[in-house]
């Protein structure tokens, strides 16, 4: 198996590059043009700080490229980290529904191996599946304990692993 760079869409980028500058024109324009009372003031740059921090999230995400390799999983950027997947002790595969009827929504995976720290991708990632079968294979064969929800999620995106069919 060969290398393959991995990076988000430039399209999600931007879309959330323009959400995360549109809040935070939307909370500081006040703030600095309007005589505000205190408590609005204090919602106000809440709203701010959560949308600085959102803008700053997607400039690192657009810094960063993943390497998924045979053995690794590479995040090299401003927060880059190293996934090796013999090492492979931390998988979780979350589902983030947006609707009601659990119609729409995103899947994060959270991978660490031993002495690492942990990585976190989500499913707007290019190879994002690919990412997924190669962390859960990983920890197929190095033992690790998936929860209930994290198999559900696996066996929803079609990916299979050793115990799956005692949720059947």
């Amino acid at each position: 198996m060969s290398s393959a760079e991995l990076r988000y869409p430039r399209q999600t980028l931007w879309a959330d590059y323009l959400r995360a500058t549109a809040g935070v024109l939307l909370c500081g324009a006040p703030l600095l043009l309007l005589d505000v009372n205190r408590w609005l003031a204090y919602c106000l740059a809440a709203g701010l700080v959560l949308f600085a921090l959102f803008l700053v999230r997607t400039a690192l995400r657009h810094q960063t490229r993943y390497v998924l390799g045979p053995d690794t999983l590479c995040a090299d950027g401003p927060a880059g980290t190293l996934v090796e997947w013999g090492r492979l002790d931390r998988l979780k595969l979350s589902y983030f529904s947006t609707k009601r009827d659990r119609s729409d929504g995103w899947m994060q995976l959270s991978v660490g191996s031993t002495g690492g720290r942990l990585l976190k991708v989500d499913s707007s990632l290019d190879g994002f599946h690919d990412i997924v079968e190669r962390a859960a294979s990983a920890a197929d064969a190095g033992g690790v304990g998936l929860s209930d929800a994290t198999r559900a999620n696996l066996r929803a995106m079609g990916v299979s692993v050793a115990g799956q069919e005692e949720l059947a």
